[in-house]
């Protein structure tokens, strides 16, 4: 027991957390000196009897900023601007015999040597690490320019030398060299020269028969029976993507259009409850019950329908009138009104199938009472509603109105530009 308590209080024991804390403090003072010496070499530097050391030749120009101290009161900083050490005559003209040494494998590109040169070159015209800038010239231009391009279409399969003047120049002279190359007709595989050679007699005939009203192409070329169709246009393509794109549409219009008729749904069921309620009360006010009065409804939405040659359906009706078909089924009435009120799906007629279901089973005394204060509720709940769809109709507004500004705009701008020109 005593052992386990002498575990435990070595476990809880600062020394623990004193080691802890051991670690922070060697990471803290590892830190700082570190940082220290970053200070020091960064900007703590002095400068031994005003010496700044010059970077090796073609190493370029380097800003320091130093701190003066005598100069005034307190240490001002300035900038100053030391260039790489100029190389001496000899130091510089082996430094450009050496940069030429390195053309070579520089310019090459896709070629294999200089003596096989079949594409572009690459003449470049400045070495930053040589500091040295680079001229070229070329003997025959017509077969390749100052810039690397190459003409090789008109060279012969034996090839043809060419020699490149090259001048390099830095700071202290220049030396120019001469550079050889043998140029090479591409390497054409044996069907891409076959096509050149009925391209060119294509050519060649249609000059001969510019007179002519038609080109006539040759039906056999090197032994063999030609025939030729026009290449497919690209944007028949585009037809068969219009309809994919329309098939997809089409896929995804259902359901929004179904999302959209059971919003506008919905909509016309929460105008039209307090008209329903109301009417419900009247009639229950006139001593009818309340499978009269709900019957009544449906017969007079069923005249007005046929006085409006069955037109103008009204959701809520529609669904009073399955309720009704439902008492003549046999379901009883508590059923029909609680199915009447799952139809409608919405929190008001919910409600008020629950008020006529308990009025069924219990005989509400107050329902009249009820459906009076529901009324109330229901012409507020309906102005509210009538008060968004202004509003939706002003935002739907805003594109075509925008839409005429821009039009405006563009007839009274544009003329107005035009007369200036």
């Amino acid at each position: 027991m005593r052992r386990q308590t002498a575990e435990q209080e070595r476990k809880n024991s600062p020394v623990k957390r004193m080691r802890v804390k051991k670690g922070q403090i060697v990471c803290i003072a590892a830190s700082v000196a570190l940082f220290g010496a970053a200070q020091w070499m960064n900007g703590g530097q002095t400068v031994e009897d005003g010496v700044i050391e010059r970077g090796d030749p073609g190493g370029g120009e380097v800003c320091y900023e130093v701190l003066v101290k005598g100069l005034t009161e307190k240490e001002v900083p300035i900038e100053v601007l030391v260039n790489s050490r100029r190389p001496e005559e000899a130091e510089a003209r082996e430094n450009r015999r050496r940069v030429m040494e390195q053309l070579p494998s520089l310019i090459l590109q896709d070629n294999l040597s200089l003596r096989e040169v079949r594409s572009d070159l690459n003449l470049i015209s400045r070495l930053e690490e040589r500091g040295v800038q680079i001229e070229w010239e070329s003997e025959a231009p017509e077969k390749i320019d100052s810039f690397g391009n190459v003409n090789s279409q008109d060279i012969a399969e034996e090839g043809e030398n060419v020699t490149l003047t090259v001048v390099i120049s830095d700071e202290v002279g220049e030396s120019t060299f001469q550079l050889p190359i043998r140029l090479l007709p591409p390497a054409y595989t044996p069907e891409q020269r076959r096509m050149m050679e009925l391209s060119q007699l294509i050519a060649d005939e249609e000059e001969d028969s510019r007179e002519e009203k038609s080109l006539v192409l040759p039906k056999e070329f090197d032994g063999v029976s030609l025939s030729y169709r026009m290449k497919p246009d690209g944007s028949t393509w585009l037809i068969l993507l219009m309809g994919l794109a329309a098939a997809v549409l089409y896929g995804a219009e259902a359901p929004l259009r179904k999302n959209e008729q059971e919003k506008k749904r919905k909509e016309l069921l929460l105008l039209e409850y307090s008209e329903v309620v109301s009417k419900l009360q009247i009639y229950l006010g006139a001593g009818m019950t309340v499978r009269t009065a709900w019957e009544r409804m449906a017969e007079d939405y069923q005249e007005q329908r046929i006085r409006n040659g069955r037109k103008g359906k009204k959701p809520v009706y529609e669904e009073i009138l399955r309720t009704c078909a439902d008492f003549g089924r046999g379901i009883s009435e508590s059923e029909a009104f609680r199915q009447f009120g799952r139809r409608c799906g919405l929190r008001p007629y919910l409600k008020l199938s629950s008020l006529l279901e308990q009025n069924r089973k219990t005989g509400l005394k107050n329902l009249r009472q009820m459906l009076e204060d529901d009324v109330s509720e229901a012409f507020e709940e309906r102005k509210n509603l009538a008060r968004k769809q202004g509003e939706e109709a002003g935002t739907k507004l805003l594109l075509p109105m925008f839409m005429l500004l821009v039009i405006v705009m563009v007839i009274v701008v544009v003329p107005a530009f035009m007369s200036l020109y």
